[in-house]
Parts: C-alpha cells; sequence; structure tokens
C-alpha cells in the first residue's frame, strides 16, 4: 500500500510538472524552435534524396532515413533537456512553493522522482511529435508504405531517444539541487552541456592523433585503436553512445560497445544522476 501510495504521488508531480510547462511561455519558444530546425532538416533532407534518385545515385528512399538524419538534432534537444530541467528545484525555492509540496506526507525523493517522469514527459513529446510527424512526411512524400518492420526499427529509435534524455534530465535535476538561482541553474546545465561535448571532441582528437604514422591516418577499425584514456573521453559524453543511425542502418557502433551496452550504460548514467540529486536534495535544510 505505501509503495503504491509513493507511485501515485510521483504520477501525480509529474503531470503536474508536465502541465505547468505546457502552459509556459518557455514551451512555445523551445516549441517554435525546435519545430523550426525539425522542418529545415526534413525539407533538406527529401530535397537532398530526391535529388540523389533523380541522379540515379540511389534508389527509392525509405522514410527511416529522415529519423537518421534528425539524429543530427539530438545534441541540440538534450542541451533543451538540460534547459527545460535544470531549474525545476531551484525554481521551486525561488518562488517558495517547495515549501508548500514538502509540508505534505511526500518523501523528497518521490519529488525527485516525479520532477524526473515530468521533465522527461516534456522532452520525449518535442522529440516524439517531431519525429512521428517527419517519418508519416517522408512516407507520404516518397509513396513508400513502411513495412512492419521500419515501423518497429522507428519505435525504436524514439524509445532509445528517450532512454538518451533521461540522461540529461537526471543532470539537469542535480544542478537544480545544488543551485538556490534558476538562472544559475540554467547557465550551470549549458556548461555541464559544454563541457561533456568537448570532453567528447578531445578524446576524438587525441585519438585520431595517436593514429598518425607519418603524417597519415591508420584506415580499419579506427575506434579500436584510440588508446583506452582517449576512449573514457568518449564515452563519458552520454549522446555519444547515440544508437540511432546504426540501428536504422543496421551497422555496428561507433564507440566499440555492442548496442545494448549503450543502452546499459545510458540507465546506469541516469540512475547514477538521480541517486546523487537524490542524496543532495535528502541533505538540504530547506
Amino acid at each position: 500500500m505505501a509503495a503504491q501510495g509513493q507511485m501515485n504521488d510521483i504520477l501525480i508531480i509529474a503531470s503536474k510538472e508536465f502541465r505547468d510547462y505546457l502552459k509556459s511561455k518557455r514551451f512555445i519558444l523551445v516549441g517554435v524552435l525546435y519545430a523550426v530546425m525539425a522542418l529545415a532538416i526534413l525539407g533538406i533532407t527529401i530535397m537532398s534524396l530526391n535529388y540523389m534518385k533523380s541522379m540515379g545515385l540511389m534508389s527509392d528512399f525509405m522514410p527511416s532515413q529522415v529519423l537518421s538524419t534528425m539524429d543530427y538534432l539530438n545534441i541540440i534537444l538534450v542541451l533543451l533537456a538540460v534547459i527545460i530541467t535544470a531549474d525545476t528545484i531551484s525554481a521551486e525555492r525561488k518562488d517558495r512553493t517547495i515549501y508548500q509540496l514538502l509540508s505534505k506526507p511526500v518523501e523528497r525523493s518521490t519529488v525527485i522522482l516525479g520532477k524526473f517522469i515530468g521533465c522527461l514527459g516534456v522532452v520525449s513529446f518535442f522529440y516524439g511529435a517531431g519525429s512521428i510527424i517527419a517519418y508519416v512526411l517522408t512516407a507520404v512524400v516518397a509513396g513508400v508504405v513502411p513495412s512492419g518492420t521500419d515501423l518497429l526499427n522507428a519505435a525504436m529509435v524514439i524509445v532509445f531517444m528517450v532512454i538518451l534524455f533521461g540522461v540529461y534530465v537526471a543532470l539537469g535535476i542535480l544542478i537544480s539541487t545544488v543551485t538556490k538561482n534558476p538562472l544559475i541553474s540554467i547557465l550551470g546545465g549549458i556548461v555541464a552541456w559544454v563541457a561533456l561535448y568537448f570532453s567528447n571532441t578531445i578524446g576524438n582528437l587525441i585519438g585520431y592523433l595517436s593514429l598518425m604514422n607519418g603524417g597519415t591516418i591508420i584506415l580499419g577499425d579506427s575506434f579500436a585503436q584510440y588508446p583506452l584514456y582517449a576512449k573514457l573521453l568518449i564515452w563519458i559524453d552520454p549522446i555519444s553512445h547515440d544508437i540511432v543511425s546504426p540501428l536504422l542502418a543496421g551497422t555496428a557502433d561507433k564507440v566499440g560497445m555492442p548496442l545494448w551496452a549503450n543502452v546499459v550504460i545510458l540507465l546506469l548514467f541516469t540512475g547514477i544522476l538521480l541517486l546523487a540529486a537524490d542524496g543532495l536534495f535528502k541533505r538540504q535544510d530547506i
């Protein structure tokens, strides 16, 4: 009964977080920004593929190809995930609504999980809606009816992306628990996103330099030849575990792990960040 009551509290907090965000001006701003970027990529992709088809460079393209191209938007969307989430708790501190929430018989871990699910729902809504619309429009333009396997792969892409976004939502919540000012929280989220991105970039740069032999790059499975510390710098960045393109193309993963291992790594990242946020939140005197 206690577990059921806690789950109900989590869902109540999550639904409130989701509804409040849908009513906010930030939702409109972020939504318009993402919609413009998604439509631009969709248009460019369709025109490019049609051109390649007319030149005889490829046969009919599949709707899944637009999902692979939209994968380039993920680096922006994970930044939005951090920005959306980074002030969830600090904003309530500033508005003093956190006192009203914690005055009820609600555990602090329930608050963390509720806000995590609600914010993840917002980010997933952006990605899911955009991807489904892009997939359908591409299918109509291409005149292709997706097979059951195609639809399954597309669904797997969306599910995987939700798992990836979960890491950045958890990161935003962690930042929000250690900051008191919403603006500082958002800036901290941006700094964390930049740090992770540069960790990946520096790791790849070190890896490429390690492959130099007489001024030329050694061809083959280059990532497998990276030094371990370069691989670790890449693996630290959650988006390096993005498997959308390999999943759709049926190719091997690019960071030396089976596809399932990337999913496990992302789930571990999310769990560690949420546990850290929960532990810090419980120790704070609010």
